[in-house]
C-alpha cells in the first residue's frame, strides 16, 4: 500500500513515516519544510499543501492518506492561521482525494479539540475546543464525520493525543521545558501541583496508531490516547528531578503571584516579539488539570509499549546528550 503521510518532516509524521515503511508500505511524504524527513522515503514532495499542484502531485497513486500537516504552537500563530492551515487545508486535501477514489484515512486531532477538565474526559464527553488550535481541528474533525455520511465506503481513524514527548522533540514543548528549567536551575514550582497532567510518549502514540490502523473499519473511529497511568504536576516534577538526580527545592510560588510577574514577560513579548520562556498562559496551563481517559483504545486490546518511568528515562537521556 502507498500512503501520504503529511507533515512528514514533523516531529511524529517523520518516525511513522518510518514505522510505516518497516510494515512494508511505500510511504510519500509531504512537507513545508524539507528537513527532518526520512531519506528513505519512496518519494517527498517539498511543498505547501494549500497549493493544489503540491496537492495533486503528492496525491499521485496513493491508496490511503495520515494526515498530521497543521499549525501548532502556543505563541506566535493567530487564529487565522489556525483555522486555515488545520480546517481548510484539510477541507482541500479531503477534497482532492475524494475525487481520486481515496477514501482511507488518519486524521491526527488533538485533545484540545475536546478542551481540559478536572474531571476524566472521554471520547463522548461534549467538545469544549482549548482556544483557536483546539477549535480548529474540532471542526476538521467535523469534515470526516461528513466525508463517512456521504461515502460509505470511506474509513478514518481520528486520533487525539495529549501533549506529545520524547527523544529529539522540540523544545518548545512542556515537558522539555521542564526538563530544560530543571537541569538548568530556572525551575521554581508554581502552585500547588495537583492538576491532572497526561503525556502521550512518541513511541506509545506511533503504536497506538498502527494499532488503530490494523482494525481500522468503515466509518469514523475516534479514539483519545494519553499513556497510563496519569499523574499530577507535582509527580511529574518530582519524576524529573529524581531522573536528572537533581535535589529539588523545598520552595514554591503562589499562583497569583506568579501569573501576576509572568503579566511584564507577556508585556515585553509583545513589544519585542520574543518567545519567553515564561509567560501568563503557560502558568495557566500547568496548573490546569489535562485529565483525559484513554481506556477506549486499551478496551479494543492495546498496550503500552514503553511505560512512563522508561519514557522519561530515555527523553532525559537524549536531553543530556544533545541539548546543552
Amino acid at each position: 500500500m502507498t500512503i501520504l503521510v503529511t507533515g512528514s518532516s514533523g516531529y511524529i509524521g517523520s518516525r511513522l513515516a518510518v514505522r510505516l515503511q518497516e510494515e512494508g508500505h511505500s510511504v510519500v511524504g509531504v512537507d513545508r519544510e524539507a528537513e527532518g524527513a526520512p531519506e528513505t522515503l519512496h518519494q517527498f514532495m517539498h511543498g505547501d499543501l494549500a497549493d493544489s499542484d503540491v496537492r495533486t502531485q503528492a496525491l499521485e497513486g496513493v491508496d490511503a492518506i495520515m494526515h498530521l500537516a497543521a499549525a501548532k504552537d502556543d505563541w506566535g500563530i493567530d487564529d487565522d492561521t489556525f483555522f486555515f492551515e488545520n480546517l481548510e487545508v484539510t477541507r482541500r486535501l479531503i477534497q482532492d482525494a475524494r475525487e481520486r477514489g481515496i477514501h482511507d484515512w488518519v486524521f491526527y486531532s488533538s485533545v484540545a479539540a475536546i478542551g481540559p477538565g478536572d474531571e476524566p474526559r472521554t471520547e463522548d464527553s461534549s467538545l469544549r475546543p482549548e482556544g483557536a488550535y483546539g477549535a480548529s481541528k474540532a471542526e476538521a474533525e467535523a469534515l470526516f464525520e461528513e466525508y463517512a455520511e456521504e461515502v460509505p465506503e470511506m474509513s478514518c481513524v481520528i486520533l487525539r493525543p495529549s501533549v506529545v514527548f520524547g527523544a529529539g522533540h522540540f523544545s518548545y514543548t512542556n515537558v522539555h521545558r521542564l526538563i530544560e528549567a530543571i537541569r538548568g536551575h530556572r525551575f521554581l514550582m508554581v502552585g500547588d501541583g495537583q492538576a491532572i497532567k497526561t503525556t502521550s510518549y512518541i513511541e506509545n502514540v506511533i503504536a497506538a496508531t498502527l494499532y488503530l490502523w490494523k482494525r481500522r473499519e468503515t466509518g469514523v473511529q475516534t479514539y483519545i490516547y494519553v499513556d497510563e497511568p496519569v499523574r499530577t504536576t507535582e509527580a511529574l516534577v518530582e519524576d524529573v528531578y529524581r531522573l536528572l538526580r537533581k535535589r529539588r527545592p523545598g520552595f514554591r510560588i503562589p499562583l497569583d503571584l506568579a501569573t501576576s510577574i509572568a503579566w511584564v514577560a507577556d508585556v515585553a513579548a509583545d513589544w519585542t516579539g520574543i518567545n519567553f520562556p515564561i509567560t501568563a498562559d503557560r502558568i495557566e496551563k500547568f496548573n490546569t488539570s489535562t485529565n483525559y481517559d484513554a481506556s477506549a483504545i486499551r478496551e479494543e486490546g492495546f498496550e503500552q509499549p514503553v511505560g512512563i518511568e522508561e519514557a522519561l528515562q530515555k527523553t532525559i537521556n537524549w536531553h543530556l546528550e544533545h541539548v546543552n
